[in-house]
């Protein structure tokens, strides 16, 4: 008996173990000396975010406006539609199921998106959320042409130009370009499912929640080819100064609890800013 005994203690602590350190594989806050980046401070250099296209300059900026204060954050400081494209995320190459976030703030109409399970130019999906040129959420798939680099939507075919897979009104009013204002996009894939939120950061009351706590997502779509595994990206479309911060990615178990309690002094630190 003992031997059965000490193989099920084992197996129970391995499995424990990996529960609690497994599953937000990627988080970057962008604040210099942070604590609370995952996997280590890498994350939070700039310099490690290759974009696709040269034309797309990240940089370190505040947030901007008396609403958002002195929060650190990746701003994109070009324009035009040339150097629009994806910015693979350093280190995250394997992804397939979980959950992809972001909070950002726009500086000009364009819209920005994530992409998620890419691999090479022709495979992988892009949700997009859109602001005031394209005021919808979109997803679409790159094997359909959505969208070569260097592009704005419209000129793939992919801004309501029907090679999209589906897409709604994203319904937000108010809508000013000063980065007063943050939001938060969430994407969570399993298998073939993916859901997608998109809302004002003031309606989140916590960041790491479960999905099923920040209601129904805005868009549901099932059709997604879960075959293979892919990188995951900060696409943007002629974004000059927007702003990106608090990326996070978890595999398919979701946030664990170890992970949820380090960044829920991020998440303090967003909501005092905000």
């Amino acid at each position: 008996m003992k031997p059965r005994f000490f193989l099920l203690i084992l197996t129970l602590s391995l499995f424990v173990s990996f529960h609690a350190t497994g599953q937000v594989v990627f988080y970057a806050d962008f604040e210099p000396g942070s604590k609370d980046v995952i996997p280590d401070a890498g994350v939070n250099d700039i310099k490690k975010y290759k974009p696709e296209v040269a034309g797309t300059i990240w940089a370190a900026q505040d947030f901007e406006g008396g609403a958002i204060g002195g929060k650190k954050s990746m701003a994109q400081t070009a324009e035009g539609c040339g150097i629009s494209g994806n910015t693979e995320l350093p280190g995250v190459k394997d992804f397939t199921d979980g959950i992809v976030q972001m909070v950002f703030s726009f500086g000009d109409d364009d819209g920005v998106g994530l992409q998620f399970r890419r691999k090479g130019d022709d495979k992988g999906y892009l949700v997009y959320f859109g602001f005031i040129e394209t005021p919808h959420v979109l997803i679409m798939s790159l094997e359909d042409g959505c969208c070569p680099a260097a592009n704005c939507l419209d000129q793939c075919g992919c801004e309501n130009g029907g090679k999209e897979l589906d897409g709604v009104p994203h319904g937000l009013g108010g809508l000013v370009m000063t980065n007063e204002v943050a939001y938060l996009g969430r994407v969570e894939v399993k298998g073939d499912n993916v859901k997608i939120w998109y809302m004002e950061l003031a309606e989140v009351d916590d960041l790491f929640a479960p999905s099923e706590d920040l209601g129904a997502p805005i868009l549901e779509f099932d059709g997604a080819d879960n075959t293979s595994a892919g990188s995951v990206g900060i696409w943007h479309e002629s974004w000059g100064m927007g702003r990106v911060d608090s990326v996070l990615v978890t595999n398919a178990n979701g946030f664990d609890i170890d992970a949820k309690g380090k960044l829920a002094t991020s998440w303090g630190a967003v909501k005092t800013s905000y």
